[in-house]
């Protein structure tokens, strides 16, 4: 019995589709064999679900001249799940007109971390409301960022690599980080962590509890963009508080995070 289920699965229509900021921003074409071997199961609305069922997707299908799109929705449904420029996607009708989407980290070859964990749209994995205090238009000043290990001469904890080989820097939290954000070293950055994972999210660990922020950069800074604030508030971090940033994934770049009280 289970084998037939299996089966029936393995089945299913399905397609898989590369994701581009220059042509799929606000709708994203349908294979054209797709279309032809199961268009007249497409409705005119269908369903986009994740793993983890968090959210029902409602798009609008567009049949025109150069094929056939999800439309109206479509954005919504990438701007909520924070789809990025080469993500790679898998599109499984599970019955007609719903389809279940899975997302590939391009240099994992994996789904990336949160798409498998099962915290909710609001919960500690993610936040659907923007950072206040750290909007699009923040951008760092000099001396601003707290008491890091940054500079040209960064090292990590004790000037050495942590006892497990993982590179670890710190931050005791001033004001400029409770009001506003943090910042991460750029030379910690670029010694250890390729500048091209800047785009992607940023995974972060405490106690088992998993979060990620979205970063933003300059020339010589490198600063959180969205998640610093639900981040601190539920952890009750203050000024004078050590926050220890220790590396334990280079590729899908994540953190173990430790504080000392002051």
């Amino acid at each position: 019995m289970a084998n037939d289920r299996v089966m029936e699965y393995l089945l299913m229509p399905s397609f898989i589709k590369t994701f581009s900021e220059a042509t799929s921003l606000n709708e994203l074409r349908i294979p054209p064999e797709f279309v032809a071997l199961h268009g007249a199961n497409l409705p005119f609305d269908c369903r986009l679900i994740t793993l983890l069922g968090r959210r029902i997707f409602l798009v609008r299908v567009l049949n025109i001249a150069s094929g056939c799109h999800f439309h109206a929705g479509w954005s919504d449904f990438r701007i909520t799940n924070e789809i990025v420029h080469h993500d790679v996607l898998t599109f499984i009708m599970v019955d007609a007109g719903v389809f279940l989407v899975k997302r590939y980290n391009p240099r994992t070859g994996c789904p990336p971390l949160g798409d498998l964990q099962a915290t909710g749209y609001g919960d500690s994995y993610h936040s659907d409301a923007p950072d206040v205090d750290t909007s699009d238009d923040y951008v760092p000043t000099q001396s601003e960022g707290g008491d890091s290990s940054d500079g040209d001469d960064y090292a990590s904890d004790a000037g050495v690599l942590d006892e497990d080989g993982c590179p670890t820097f710190t931050v005791t939290l001033d004001s400029s980080n409770i009001n506003s954000t943090l910042e991460i070293p750029m030379a910690f950055w670029r010694r250890h962590i390729r500048m091209i994972s800047l785009q992607d999210p940023v995974y972060i660990n405490v106690n088992g509890d998993c979060w990620y922020i979205i970063l933003d950069h300059n020339d010589t800074k490198i600063w959180v963009k969205r998640g610093w604030r639900r981040f601190k508030e539920r952890n009750n971090l203050v000024v004078g508080v050590r926050c220890h940033f220790k590396l334990i994934d280079r590729t899908e770049v994540q953190f173990y995070v430790w504080f000392d009280q002051p």
